[in-house]
């Protein structure tokens, strides 16, 4: 799902779109949580998310791609293979 572009705060996008993968372009970034950009892209499932990326990478030479959720949801449970298991 393409989003409207506009300037937007890591606080923003948790608070708008909870556990979804976002795309920022033109962004700012000084920390972990302290980025704010534009949204380009927005979508729960990750592989849908990367295939609308795909789609709109020709036009931008840098994109922040992140996660709104916890990505480790589990400590018991590898990292990796819980990343590699998100929608």
């Amino acid at each position: 799902m393409k989003a409207k572009e506009h300037k937007i705060t890591w606080q923003e996008l948790v608070k708008n779109f909870p556990d979804e993968w976002v795309a920022l372009v033109d962004y700012t970034q000084k920390g972990a949580e302290d980025i704010e950009g534009t949204l380009v892209v927005h979508h729960p499932d990750r592989k849908k998310f990367h295939k609308a990326v795909g789609r709109v990478i020709p036009r931008y030479k840098d994109m922040a791609l992140l996660y709104t959720g916890e990505l480790i949801k589990n400590p018991e449970i590898p990292l990796l293979w819980q990343i590699s298991h998100t929608n």
